[in-house]
């Protein structure tokens, strides 16, 4: 047991302090920026054009889509109202609406 407490207190005190670690990692973050291939101006023109087409395609496909969506319903709707609409009697034709009375009896 006196052992362990001796492993746990060598392996703490061997360990680095967080600002060793922070300063690790930007370091091995530096490291690897250089190893990067940046895109030469060229290619970075190419890219941005392509990004730019497909941008404006969605753009344009959307809202052909959200258009022709929007018709379907509208005219969908329009179809389903006309069918449910009752017909207006005629000026000739009259119409008897019974009057309710009310019958009971007064305190």
């Amino acid at each position: 047991m006196a052992k362990d407490k001796e492993n746990k207190k060598s392996s703490k005190q061997s360990s680095p302090g967080v600002p060793a670690k922070i300063i690790g990692y930007f370091k091995g973050v530096v490291q690897e920026l250089k190893r990067v291939t940046w895109p030469t101006p060229k290619d970075m023109l190419n890219s941005g054009i392509i990004v730019v087409a497909t941008l404006i395609f969605f753009a344009l496909f959307t809202f052909a889509f959200d258009s022709a969506a929007t018709k379907g319903v509208t005219a969908l709707a329009n179809t389903t109202a006309s069918k449910t609409t009752t017909a207006t009697p005629n000026a000739n034709e009259t119409t008897v609406t019974p009057s309710l009375t009310a019958t009971g009896t007064s305190k």
